[in-house]
């Protein structure tokens, strides 16, 4: 009995440890499997993930791939512009509704007869309406020599008015001019058939003049023609700091004969257009031509103010003129610095 009890028990240790065995083989097995399937599974997952990257960024339906946006803030086309705001009048009331242009630009130059006592970066004082061009020079000469972070300068009346934004997509590197009725920005090499008060006042010859003597005296800078004068609204332009030196080297030959501005400043920016442009159909000058009005105009109405980027000439003393120019500041200007998402090109 005990020779056979011991047999017993060898044979149910045996088929215990093959029952083992074998269900280890099993798991082995299994698991092997599952990795098997593991794998081929994530390849098909991002096989299929690629796919549909792929499509989506194929797709006309999504423009912006995750991967190019960044976080802006939002700046005003003008943040490194200096705004020259001229008064022809000492109506310093007015003083408090320019302020309203402040947050959109560098800084403000107050040009207000008898406002300062001379030039600075901030104001002057001139009465000289005529040829104001000269305080715009000078205050070039300030920029270039004290402050490097201002690329421009944007002249403009206090009774005209720019709206901010909608500059946004013009070149800060050319200079702009407006393209008005009266005066048409043109140049000419006689005023016939150009009916213009100006030119019975003698300035086309003093102009003819001046560019006569800019080739005398900067031959191996400037390109002129001696026959050529312009005429044009001088109420609103810019100029790039990569101009300033010729402005200001132009100026110094224009304003001691006495070119009135609108004669004087465009027959100016035609000789920088013409020395600086790369071929005679790649103007360095950008015409703006959508300005609500001209060197004259009046009557200017709140749908004018809200639906023209830019005009001449608005009353501030009407109260909802006013209110409307300063709505549309203060609305504009509650979007500076706020943070948007932006595609990277």
């Amino acid at each position: 009995m005990s020779l056979i009890s011991g047999d017993n028990g060898f044979y149910e240790t045996r088929r215990s440890f093959l029952n083992r065995k074998n269900l280890l083989k099993f798991l082995i097995v299994i698991i092997f499997l599952s990795l098997i399937y593991v794998f081929i599974f994530r390849e098909n997952l991002r096989i299929h993930i690629n796919f549909i990257s792929i499509k989506l960024k194929n797709s006309s339906l999504i423009k912006v791939n995750l991967t190019d946006v960044k976080e802006v803030k939002i700046k005003s086309p003008f943040y490194r512009t200096l705004g020259f705001i001229r008064w022809n009048a000492a109506r310093l009331e007015r003083i408090p509704v320019m302020e309203k242009y402040r947050p959109f630009f560098a800084e403000l130059h107050y040009s207000i007869p008898g406002h300062a006592p001379k030039v600075t970066y901030t104001a002057d004082g001139s009465g000289d309406s005529f040829y104001i061009y000269k305080e715009v020079s000078d205050t070039m000469e300030i920029i270039l020599k004290d402050h490097p972070m201002i690329e421009g300068l944007l002249y403009f009346h206090f009774d005209a008015w720019i709206n901010p934004f909608r500059f946004d997509n013009m070149n800060f590197n050319h200079i702009w001019f407006p393209d008005s009725a009266l005066p048409p920005f043109r140049c000419v090499t006689n005023t016939a058939g150009w009916d213009w008060w100006a030119w019975g006042s003698g300035y086309h010859t003093i102009a003819k003049q001046a560019t006569a003597n800019v080739a005398k005296n900067y031959s191996n800078r400037f390109i002129t023609d001696k026959d050529v004068f312009c005429g044009g609204w001088s109420d609103i332009y810019y100029i790039p700091r990569r101009f300033f030196r010729d402005f200001i080297d132009l100026t110094s030959v224009f304003y001691p004969i006495r070119s009135f501005h609108e004669v004087g400043i465009p027959t100016m920016i035609n000789i920088i257009d013409l020395t600086h442009r790369l071929t005679p159909s790649h103007s360095i000058v950008t015409r703006i031509a959508d300005c609500w009005g001209h060197c004259c105009a009046g009557g200017s109405s709140e749908n004018d103010i809200k639906q023209k980027r830019c005009g001449h000439r608005m009353d501030l003393a009407n109260e909802g003129i006013k209110k409307t120019l300063i709505n549309l500041l203060e609305s504009e200007a509650s979007y500076l610095n706020k943070t948007i998402s932006k595609k990277i090109k």
